[in-house]
């Protein structure tokens, strides 16, 4: 007669319902925390293409964005430190003169401004809170002689780990 050798069993009596179900509840417990830990993963973001289109004068870069919900006009200034909002966009109640900021030309913009909170959406990126710079625009509106809402520079896009502008496809590609 031929013995026959089993695999072991972990401590499982086959027969013993109580330690099977123990078993079979342990094994769905150890799936279950795998595949709830893989959302927990970081996954790859997918770069987020933004159209822009040229201004009238100098052929600076303007996006379209919304800023607290209203469709706004921005030019793309990657040497500008700060991102500057008009203050249309922007509560009155947000703005005192205890958060005037004097704007040095980093930006090739000076004057004075207000430091603000704003939810802004470029794209089709959810809408974030940003600190911004709230200034009068309307010099900057006339000499490109389009309307001008902001000014996006590198408080917002120091954001993403990638930026590059695709000239071909007149494209702003965030990641």
């Amino acid at each position: 007669m031929q013995h026959i050798n089993t695999p072991p069993t972990l401590g499982v009596v086959w027969g013993e319902s109580a330690d099977v179900n123990s078993a079979s509840r342990f094994a769905v417990l150890i799936v279950l925390a795998g595949a709830l830990s893989l959302g927990a993963l970081p996954h790859p973001r997918e770069p987020i293409e933004v159209p822009f289109e040229y201004s009238k004068a100098f052929g600076l870069m303007l996006i379209r964005a919304q800023i607290n919900g209203k469709p706004a006009v921005m030019v793309l200034d990657t040497g500008s430190n700060e991102t500057i909002v008009s203050p249309r966009l922007v509560l009155t109640k947000q703005l005192s003169s205890q958060n005037a900021v004097e704007i040095a030309k980093g930006s090739g913009y000076s004057g004075s401004g207000v430091v603000a909170t704003v939810f802004l959406r470029i794209g089709s990126l959810n809408p974030k809170t940003y600190q911004v710079l709230v200034v009068d625009l309307a010099d900057l509106a006339t000499s490109l002689g389009q309307d001008v809402d902001g000014i996006l520079g590198m408080s917002v896009l120091k954001e993403f780990e990638t930026v590059s502008v695709d000239l071909k496809r007149h494209k702003l590609v965030l990641k």
